[in-house]
């Protein structure tokens, strides 16, 4: 029997427009040295902490264990933690329960997206983001969406609001995020999906004054028009907004998007499979949204460990939406720090079937790439009323 015997964890750093990135790796190691598994606890800020909290959850819940009883192992850890629900403990899980899950692939020789039930689709539909200049003028982002589209991407995301929002937005703010989006849109053309990101920015009435606006853009969804604290308040905008709401890139465990689904406060749901907590967890999230007819479009600003078991699970769901991609505008290293993580290919992206997650750590190339001392990211607004 294969038994949980040791932890190590890897760190490189990335680049894109905007945003610059560290990545933590937990690889789990057995009893059989050439059977060991990739995870990804990537926080994008609080690696030291995520460290010592995965150390202790190791420690206390994994060693010495089976790693294929993934779902008994996946409750010790969350059951037995003080910090339940929070993110730096669901972190910690994701990555761990991603590491077993690879394990589980290479010990029984099958692709994860098999031990889920199974291929639902050939290949997954992806949106590029990382690709545009923020705060940037409507033309500039217009440029850059056309290079988008010649890359192949059939949609692409971006936050249309700049950096100094936050609450509220002035007219003259809106006037300009809506030439960003107006000029986008007749830059990429009718067929081209667009997403429009908000980052949680705005209270009730200031988000349904911008839903009313990107309604005749026909954006595929609306995502994060208020803060994920107050499921109510999101409920509130999608019963006054004609757009389809997106939500969860902020939230943890299924718990929440069961209170998002009880109160039909959302279109599609967006967990990370890095922070809500892993393969395990959103496999149930997935299943949960299916009943009401919801669907996933997994957030993913992952490590390429992150993003394939993403690729994985998204295989493997019937109600699977489209994934976040921003790989392609990555600085280069990104393809080269693990082997077997797929390109985009005319909008789509295709998994092999090698055991476990597919990917082949590259020790090397991530000594060339040490973590950054301050990554940055520039995403979320100055917070300032």
């Amino acid at each position: 029997m294969h038994k949980v015997t040791g932890l190590e964890f890897r760190r490189f750093s990335s680049k894109h427009h905007n945003a610059s990135r560290n990545w933590l790796i937990p690889i789990i190691k057995t009893n059989d040295p050439e059977i060991f598994g990739l995870g990804d606890a990537s926080s994008l800020g609080e690696d030291e902490i995520i460290i010592e909290e995965t150390k202790y959850l190791f420690e206390k819940f994994l060693k010495e264990e089976d790693p294929i009883n993934t779902e008994s192992l996946w409750l010790n850890m969350y059951n037995n933690s003080l910090q339940r629900g929070g993110r730096i403990s669901s972190t910690s899980i994701s990555g761990l329960d991603i590491a077993l899950w690879d394990i589980k692939g290479k010990i029984l020789n099958l692709p994860i997206y098999k031990l889920l039930g199974g291929s639902q689709r050939d290949k997954l539909l992806v949106y590029a983001n990382g690709w545009y200049t923020n705060p940037g003028t409507p033309e500039q982002i217009a440029n850059e969406s056309k290079k988008v589209i010649q890359m192949g991407y059939k949609a692409l995301k971006f936050d249309p609001f700049g950096q100094d929002n936050f609450y509220k937005i002035s007219k003259e703010e809106l006037y300009l995020a809506e030439n960003r989006i107006k000029l986008v849109r007749e830059t990429v053309g009718k067929n081209i999906e667009i997403l429009i990101e908000a980052h949680a920015k705005f209270n009730v009435m200031n988000a349904i004054k911008i839903g009313d606006m990107i309604q005749k853009y026909d954006p595929l969804f609306y995502e994060e028009p208020v803060s994920e604290e107050k499921i109510d308040e999101l409920k509130q905008v999608r019963e006054k907004v004609k757009v389809p709401i997106a939500t969860g890139e902020r939230l943890y465990t299924k718990f929440p998007f069961s209170e998002i689904l009880e109160k039909n406060a959302a279109d599609v749901l967006q967990p990370d499979i890095a922070n809500a907590g892993g393969i395990t967890e959103l496999k149930k999230i997935a299943i949960l949204a299916e009943s009401k007819h919801v669907t996933i479009a997994p957030h993913n600003t992952c490590s390429p460990v992150g993003a394939i078991a993403e690729m994985h699970l998204s295989k493997s769901i019937l109600n699977f939406e489209i994934m976040e991609y921003h790989a392609e505008f990555y600085s280069p290293q990104y393809f080269k720090v693990f082997t077997g993580f797929p390109r985009q290919n005319n909008g789509y992206v295709t998994i092999n079937n090698k055991p476990g997650l597919g990917l082949t750590m590259n020790e090397n190339e991530i000594k060339k790439h040490p973590p950054l001392n301050k990554p940055l990211s520039k995403g979320s607004a100055n917070k300032k009323i």
